[in-house]
């Protein structure tokens, strides 16, 4: 029996669909997959977003228990959960909680070392509700994380003029005198003075009720 003659051209047919029929496999074998990953991260949103409500609606609840519970599903990728559900929260024509909103989002953007956005974030949440204790202290610690000592001190000042608790106001003065105490040692160790003497300086006093300041 004489071999039979297969065409070129037909046979550029046959390898060109069997590497179509590869293909289309391949893509067939991967879709759920990727179906599941979005499926996923629907689930993730919807958990993370029951969650912040809830954080939201309780006082009591922490933003270091926030994120431990997000953790439980979405592991590392906690942080971007959060943030994304709290942006939605902002995005819902609400005025519902948005000063805590707002200074969660804050704490999230921190965490995640975007200290700009979260200053603007913290700045927000105060324009909306000035008594918002939660972003004064975190506004006050960002600023005294970055250096910026002096903006410390202009939130710690707006803090002690409008709070009326006792624990509180003794925190803010604990901060200030904090501050304080950071400005006059760089200014001192930029004049070459040492910091022990810092007690008798009236202006010193007066900043932070140092217990040595009225001997001198």
């Amino acid at each position: 029996m004489e071999p039979i003659e297969v065409p070129v051209s037909i046979l550029g047919v046959i390898i060109v669909s069997g590497f179509l029929l590869m293909f289309v496999n391949n893509n067939t074998k991967e879709g759920p997959i990727v179906k599941a990953g979005a499926t996923e991260k629907v689930s993730y949103s919807t958990q993370s977003e029951r969650l912040v409500i809830r954080y939201l609606l309780n006082e009591r609840d922490t933003f270091e228990k926030l994120v431990q519970s997000i953790q439980q599903f979405a592991g590392p990728h906690a942080l971007e959960v959060l943030l994304d559900s709290v942006n939605g929260f902002l995005s819902y024509d609400s005025s519902y909680r948005m000063d805590r909103a707002y200074a969660l989002r804050g704490m999230a953007l921190e965490r995640m070392g975007r200290a700009d956005e979260a200053e603007i974030s913290y700045s927000s949440s105060l324009m909306l509700n000035n008594h918002n204790r939660e972003a004064r202290k975190s506004l006050i610690a960002l600023h005294m994380t970055a250096g910026s000592l002096d903006k410390a001190l202009v939130e710690l000042d707006k803090a002690l003029r409008i709070e009326k608790i006792v624990h509180e106001r003794d925190f803010y003065l604990s901060m200030r005198k904090k501050v304080y105490e950071r400005k006059e040692l760089a200014n001192e160790k930029k004049k070459g003075r040492p910091f022990n003497g810092l007690a008798s300086l009236p202006e010193y006093a007066l900043a932070t009720g140092h217990p040595k300041a009225h001997s001198g």
